[in-house]
């Protein structure tokens, strides 16, 4: 990454970190799933390292696991809308009341976080639980999966990015933001744990599945605005080169948050602690 280019993401990363604390099931692009990932593992102790290879297939790394529960959305009945939460913009902040009885980001993240730090659960339970845990963190922050305008997160409001004839708020967030400015993957990579090397990231540990779910939502809610005017997007609407240029490293700080505490939910559920035993191959 330029010179150039890692002052503005850290500039910007300054910015950001003052917002404060039907639709599609897919949450962000699979380079981004997998860069915010790659983030993750770097940052897991030696034995959480070790439970999570035990827990994967052999040679599965995180960055393959995270894009699992998209992949398998449709073989498991119900789970497309528990990649998110509709809570509408002109709330001020999400509500239990915004989950659904059926599950949401937030309560289903909580469930399967508990089962894989539960040492009574099988190995088969806890490998499912790692694999949605390390997607659902990922996607509850992703703006356009909380925050709503009665659009389905942004996916029925069609727009226009770069040459692209059409696409949607939501496939913008997911990716079209992120495709202005890395290339490769590995570009992403880094740019992610130069944010997380930053001394503002240390405010990101501590948090609340909650929290996360408000930062997405306070993003999301100016999503949908043009950052010069102020007006809300409309259909048919071309992505402004303004927009790419604030939101874009907006996006980069959410996978980079997103890896940072993923890292911290997998040590303190996996890690040492009393009367713990590793999973064996062996055991279901």
């Amino acid at each position: 990454m330029s010179g150039k280019r890692r002052a503005w993401l850290v500039m910007i990363l300054a910015v950001s970190l003052a917002l404060g604390p039907a639709r599609l099931a897919f949450a962000w692009g699979r380079m981004a799933h997998r860069a915010s990932a790659k983030l993750a593992e770097s940052r897991l102790t030696p034995r959480t390292l070790e439970r999570v290879r035990l827990l994967l297939e052999p040679g599965e790394s995180l960055a393959d696991a995270s894009t699992w529960a998209d992949e398998n959305s449709r073989e498991i009945p119900g789970s497309a809308s528990w990649h998110y939460v509709n809570v509408p913009i002109t709330h001020e902040r999400y509500s239990a009341r915004d989950c659904r009885k059926s599950g949401c980001v937030v309560s289903k993240l909580e469930e399967f976080r508990a089962i894989l730090a539960d040492p009574r659960s099988s190995r088969g339970d806890q490998r499912a639980a790692l694999r949605f845990v390390i997607h659902f963190v990922q996607d509850l922050h992703q703006p356009m999966h909380v925050a709503d305008h009665d659009d389905r997160g942004g996916n029925a409001l069609q727009l226009r990015l770069g040459r692209n004839d059409a696409t949607n708020l939501h496939q913008v967030w997911d990716s079209g933001l992120l495709r202005t400015q890395f290339r490769h993957e590995d570009d992403l990579v880094r740019a992610l744990r130069e944010l997380a090397a930053q001394p503002e990231a240390r405010r990101w540990h501590g948090q609340n599945v909650e929290d996360w779910a408000n930062e997405s939502f306070t993003l999301g809610r100016t999503a949908y605005r043009d950052p010069e005017t102020g007006a809300l997007l409309r259909n048919g609407s071309a992505i402004s080169r303004a927009y790419e240029r604030v939101n874009t490293p907006r996006a980069a700080l959410r996978l980079a948050q997103a890896g940072v505490r993923l890292a911290d939910v997998l040590n303190e559920a996996l890690g040492d602690r009393p009367g713990q035993q590793s999973p064996t191959r062996g055991s279901r």
